[in-house]
C-alpha cells in the first residue's frame, strides 16, 4: 500500500520517515555550528560537551552524525547510550559494553578500573574514545556525578575520554542546580538546537523530497508550505508529521499535490494549534549557549568556503598544540575541510568561552536595535504615564494673580523646566505625580 501512494507522487520511499538517517540530514547553520562545536571539542581535547534543544529538532540526528564522522574519518572508539533510566553503576556496564570491555561478575570499583586502563591503552595507540549520552535529562545526580568523575582520567593534562551530554531542555535547567556546580565547570562547549525558520522548513521539505527521488516542489505549494510552518512551529519531528499524513489526504482524493485543507485535516486530528502566524517565526533564543571555535567563523565564510572547496582557518588556543584538521563538514556536504591552526598575529583569535549560563554578547547590530527597542519601550511608557497629570494640569481651573497675569513666555518656561527635570519610569510607576497646585509656578 505504501509502494502504491509513494510511487504515486513519483517517489521511491517514504520521504518523512521520522527515524533518524544521516542520509537524509538537513543541514542548517545551527547544525553545522552544533557539530563544529562538538568537533572541535573532540579534536582539542576539550572533556565534556553538551548538546539541547527541544524534543524534536534534530539532536539525535545531529548525534549520529556526529558518530559516523567519529568512527568513519577520524577511527575513534565510540559508546552511544541512549537509554539513560539506569542506575549509575548499569551506566557504567552499558558504557564498558559498547566499547567492547568485558566486565561480567564486576564490581562497581573493578569495572572503574578496568575503562581506566583500557582508557590509557587506547591513548597509546592514538585513539581518542568518546562517550555520547542521548536523552541525558533523564540521567540522576549519582549518574552525572559519575561522568564528572570519568573527566578526571587524564594523561599529561590530556584527557582519556571526551564527553557528550545530549537532551532536552531539562537537562540545562539539571545542570543549573547548586550540586552541579563543578560538572558544570567542566564544560567546554554548550550548544541549543533551535526550530527551523519558515525559509529552513521549505529547505528542509524538498530536501526530503529529494531524499526520497523527487525534485517536484510542485507538490507542496507555498501556501501548504506556510500553513506546515505554522502548526509544526519548526521542529522536524512535526514536520514529518504533517507531511506524510497530508500525502495520504492528497492521495484519498487522487490529488498530485498537498492542499491547504489537508495541512488543516491533518493538524486537526492531532490537534495541533497554529500559535505562529505565517511570516513570523517563533521565539528564537540561544542564551545558553557558550561561544566557541564557531563563533570565529562567520557564517558567509563557511558558506563560502564550502562553494569554492578551500580550507577555512580559525584561530585556536595559543597552547602550541600541532596543526589540527577539523573534517566534519567534508562529510556532510562535501566541503573542504576546516584547519585549526595556533593563534598567530594574521589570524583573528577565538572569543574566550564564557561560564555557563552566561549569555553569548550580541552582534553590535543586535546590541544597538536592543537598545533602541528598549529607549522607544521606556518613552512609551513615560508618556502614558506622564499624560493623565498633563491633562489633569491644564484642565483644572486658575485663579488670577492679584499682580496681573504671567506672561505666555514664563509660562512656557515653567514647563519646558519641569519636563526637562530628572526622572524616571520607576520613580513614575512607584508613586503617581502631585496634583499641580492652582498657582501657575509649578511645585
Amino acid at each position: 500500500m505504501y509502494e502504491e501512494l509513494f510511487g504515486y507522487f513519483g517517489l521511491a520511499r517514504n520521504p518523512f520517515v521520522v527515524s533518524p538517517n544521516p542520509t537524509s540530514f538537513y543541514s542548517t547553520l545551527r547544525h553545522d555550528e552544533a557539530l563544529l562545536q562538538l568537533a572541535f571539542g573532540v579534536k582539542t581535547r576539550q572533556g565534556l560537551m553538551v548538546l539541547t534543544g527541544e524534543p524534536g529538532t534534530g539532536k539525535t540526528t545531529v548525534l549520529h552524525c556526529f558518530l559516523d564522522w567519529l568512527r568513519l574519518r577520524e577511527r575513534y572508539s565510540t559508546a552511544y547510550i541512549f537509554h539513560t533510566l539506569v542506575p549509575s553503576t548499569d551506566l557504567l556496564q552499558l558504557i564498558l559494553k559498547d566499547f567492547g570491555i568485558p566486565f561480567d561478575r564486576r564490581s562497581k570499583g573493578e569495572m572503574i578500573i578496568a575503562l581506566m586502563s583500557w582508557l590509557s591503552e587506547r591513548h597509546k595507540r592514538g585513539d581518542c574514545p568518546v562517550i555520547v549520552i542521548d536523552e541525558a535529562q533523564a540521567l540522576t545526580n549519582a549518574s552525572l556525578e559519575g561522568v564528572r568523575l570519568l573527566l578526571n582520567a587524564e594523561v599529561r593534562g590530556v584527557k582519556l575520554v571526551q564527553i557528550v551530554l545530549a537532551g532536552q531542555l531539562q537537562l540545562e535547567e539539571k545542570l543549573r542546580l547548586p550540586q552541579m556546580a563543578q560538572l558544570r565547570q567542566r564544560m567546554m562547549c554548550c550548544w541549543r538546537l533551535l526550530p527551523l525558520t519558515q525559509e529552513e522548513t521549505a529547505g528542509y521539505i524538498a530536501k526530503r523530497l529529494a531524499w526520497a527521488g523527487s525534485n517536484d516542489m510542485q507538490l507542496f505549494p507555498a501556501e501548504s508550505i506556510r500553513e506546515i510552518y505554522g502548526y509544526s512551529k519548526g521542529i522536524p519531528r512535526v514536520i514529518n508529521l504533517l507531511c506524510e499524513h497530508a500525502l495520504l489526504s492528497a492521495y484519498a482524493c487522487r490529488r498530485k499535490l498537498v492542499e491547504l485543507a489537508d495541512v488543516v485535516s491533518v493538524a486537526e486530528e492531532f490537534e495541533l494549534e497554529a500559535e505562529v502566524k505565517a511570516g513570523k517565526d517563533p521565539s528564537r533564543t540561544n542564551a545558553f549557549c557558550r561561544l566557541s571555535v564557531s563563533r570565529a567563523l562567520s557564517v558567509e565564510t563557511m558558506r563560502t568556503a564550502e562553494a569554492a572547496a578551500t580550507p577555512v582557518v580559525v584561530a585556536a588556543r595559543e597552547d602550541g598544540e600541532k596543526e589540527t584538521t577539523l573534517d566534519v563538514l567534508p562529510v556532510l556536504a562535501g566541503s573542504a575541510p576546516l584547519r585549526v591552526v595556533p593563534a598567530t598575529p594574521t589570524v583573528p583569535r577565538a572569543e574566550p568561552i564564557l561560564a555557563i549560563g552566561e549569555a553569548a554578547t550580541p552582534p553590535a547590530h543586535s546590541q544597538i536595535a536592543g537598545y533602541w527597542r528598549g529607549v522607544g519601550e521606556s518613552f512609551v511608557r513615560d508618556s502614558q504615564q506622564l499624560l493623565e497629570p498633563v491633562r489633569e494640569w491644564l484642565t483644572t481651573p486658575r485663579k488670577k494673580q492679584s499682580s496681573g497675569a504671567p506672561s505666555w513666555d514664563s509660562v512656557v518656561r515653567s514647563v519646558r523646566s519641569w519636563l526637562l527635570k530628572p526622572t524616571g519610569s520607576t520613580a513614575i510607576l512607584a508613586s503617581r505625580p502631585r496634583k499641580p497646585s492652582t498657582s501657575w509656578k509649578h511645585p
